[in-house]
């Protein structure tokens, strides 16, 4: 009887052990997940994006993104980006110089932005909607 009850109660904390860490591994997973935002001013970052979002509403910073980013909003006026590939951005800021290797879509409603690109995502062009004015965006060689 002593014995069985050893053993049971091995089981309930292995169990118990096996359900945390999986919880746990599942909360790393999701904070993955999360869009991330810039908010602060003048920041010289370098980001990893990883199949998230990425919103900048500082004003006057220099960031490099790596990865792929679902979606890029830009609300800050006055940044520096370098993205490797984004999915969609999304411009309402001012003055911003913004250089991407492969995007999908670009949708300016912002003014005097500078947009460059390398390629369109799959080999097409990407789709470009500029509502804003003096925005000048075009391809890169």
């Amino acid at each position: 009887m002593k014995n069985l009850r050893l053993l049971l109660l091995f089981v309930v904390t292995l169990s118990a052990f096996l359900l945390a860490s999986n919880l746990s591994n599942l909360a790393t997973a999701t904070g993955q997940d999360k869009d991330a935002t810039v908010e602060k001013d003048d920041q010289t970052l370098t980001l990893d994006c990883n199949s998230t979002g990425l919103t900048v509403s500082g004003d006057d910073n220099k960031l490099t993104i790596r990865g792929q980013c679902t979606r890029l909003i830009i609300s800050g006026d006055d940044n520096m980006i370098q993205a490797a590939t984004v999915n969609e951005l999304t411009v309402s800021g001012n003055d911003n110089n913004i250089n991407v290797d492969a995007v999908g879509k670009i949708s300016t409603t912002g003014k005097d932005n500078n947009i460059q690109y390398k390629t369109g995502m799959g080999g097409k062009n990407p789709d470009v909607s500029s509502k804003g004015d003096d925005n000048n965006i075009k391809q890169r060689n």
